[in-house]
């Protein structure tokens, strides 16, 4: 089975089929289709979450991160 690779932009339930893929015009072919993701516009302002962290404040003094406690097995 061979098979080709394109992008088309359907047209009324139209998938037009580039012309340098002529020879295949008549043949039985299977098609899947794979839709391309939507680009969601970034927004301009900050999300909440973002906000949240710029917000948020830990004091850390004096705590000690001990590597070997962390990763141990129980």
């Amino acid at each position: 089975m061979q098979s080709i690779e394109f992008t088309s932009q359907l047209q009324n339930r139209i998938i037009k089929i580039p012309e340098r893929y002529k020879d295949w015009y008549d043949d039985t072919v299977r098609v899947v289709l794979l839709r391309e993701p939507k680009h969601l516009p970034q927004k301009t302002d900050k999300t909440e979450l973002q906000r949240f962290f710029d917000k948020f404040n830990a004091d850390l003094t004096g705590y000690h991160f001990n590597r070997e406690e962390a990763n141990e097995r129980r």
